[in-house]
């Protein structure tokens, strides 16, 4: 760990709010692992801080070029890429009918160029490019993006603006997940639904491959959810959950679905 890198200390468990008894699980470099002895939940307790999160750990920033990977690993990067498409779509299609979406974690904006315009899309990211890039492409279709952590900005959109949230590959990089999910909350309607996408902390091949696990990415993947954590903290932050069967969180897989309403 650099002595540049500017810290925060998450001493109580973003879940439960506990601040002792946490046994440490597993040390990457210098970054820590633990686990909540009093609801189970899995957190980097030292992470950096979110200037840090944009500008030195961004996704675009720290993930390894195309050209330097496998043809294998493409392929079966490209296939996956298919998958997750396909079931956001579902979801969408089955859960938000139409109109106001907020990304959070957006990216880009690049998963919205197959999604039909009936949605209007809003983002949130923590990385200056992407936010910039998702602002271009978000505001071609009557929506827009900011750069900011979505503790900072949910409020300002007000409540019961949107009809649905998307929350893919999100909720691990998050320093406060629970604020950020009660607060969502707020600007959902009565009958708006998020979509949740995480790493399953609880997958076989997490046991297996150890700390050479995809779920791992140390030092952006803050939070490790188990179908259980995963569950708890929805429901604590006031939803209901919509659907999340056995196929949404199989063991076998590295990645759960959620579908939740606001209570």
């Amino acid at each position: 760990m650099g002595n540049d890198i500017k810290l925060k200390n998450r001493q109580k468990c973003p879940l439960c709010g506990s601040g002792s008894n946490k046994n440490s699980i597993l040390y990457f470099e210098s970054w820590e692992l633990v686990e909540c002895s009093e609801c189970s939940f899995v957190f980097m307790p030292v992470v950096p801080v979110y200037e840090m999160m944009k500008e030195e750990f961004a996704w675009e920033k720290n993930f390894a070029p195309s050209k330097d990977i496998r043809m294998s690993k493409k392929i079966r990067r490209s296939i996956k890429s298919l998958i997750k498409r396909n079931k956001l779509l579902y979801l969408l299609n089955k859960f938000i009918k139409n109109g106001e979406v907020l990304d959070i974690g957006c990216g880009s904006g690049v998963k919205f160029n197959e999604i039909p315009h009936n949605y209007i899309p809003y983002g949130i990211d923590i990385s200056k490019k992407s936010a910039l890039e998702a602002k271009i492409n978000f505001e071609k279709r009557g929506g827009t993006a900011i750069c900011a952590p979505a503790t900072d900005v949910l409020k300002e959109y007000g409540q019961s603006k949107f009809k649905g949230a998307i929350l893919r590959s999100y909720l691990e990089h998050e320093h406060y997940p629970f604020e950020v999910l009660e607060g969502l909350r707020e600007t959902l309607t009565s009958n708006g639904s998020i979509i949740i996408k995480v790493p399953n902390y609880a997958s076989v091949n997490r046991k297996i491959r150890g700390k050479n696990w995809c779920g791992y990415r140390f030092p952006d993947h803050v939070n490790q959810f188990t179908p259980y954590t995963l569950e708890k903290i929805v429901i604590k932050a006031g939803y209901k959950i919509i659907k999340f069967n056995y196929l949404d969180k199989q063991i076998t897989s590295d990645n759960m679905w959620m579908v939740a309403q606001p209570i």
